[in-house]
C-alpha cells in the first residue's frame, strides 16, 4: 500500500497496485486543517488503512505548523488512540 498526497485536491489517497482504495478529504479554516472525510474500501477495512490516512495529514498538519480539527469521526477515534498527536489538536 502506498499514500500519496494529492495537494491541489486537498485529499490523501491509499493506493494498492495503482487502485485507490481509501481517501482523506480535508480543508483549510483559520490556521487549521480540518479532516472532513476518511473512507476506506469494505474489504479494506480493518487493516489500519483509514488510521495511516489520518496519521499522514496529523504530520502534514504538525510540518507546515497548523492545527487539526477531526470533523470526520474517525479522526476524532485516531486522536482517542493516539494521545501522543493531540498536540496538534485545535481546541
Amino acid at each position: 500500500m502506498e499514500l500519496i498526497h494529492v495537494v491541489d485536491q486537498n485529499k490523501w489517497l491509499a493506493l494498492n497496485d495503482e487502485v485507490q482504495i481509501g481517501e482523506l478529504v480535508y480543508e483549510f479554516g483559520e490556521g487549521n486543517l480540518i479532516i472532513t472525510y476518511t473512507e476506506v474500501e469494505p474489504f479494506y477495512r480493518g487493516n489500519k488503512i483509514a488510521e495511516e490516512l489520518v496519521l499522514a495529514a496529523i504530520k502534514q498538519a504538525r510540518d507546515a505548523g497548523l492545527k487539526v480539527v477531526p470533523d470526520c469521526s474517525f479522526a476524532v477515534t485516531v486522536f482517542e488512540r493516539y494521545p501522543e498527536e493531540r498536540d496538534v489538536l485545535a481546541p
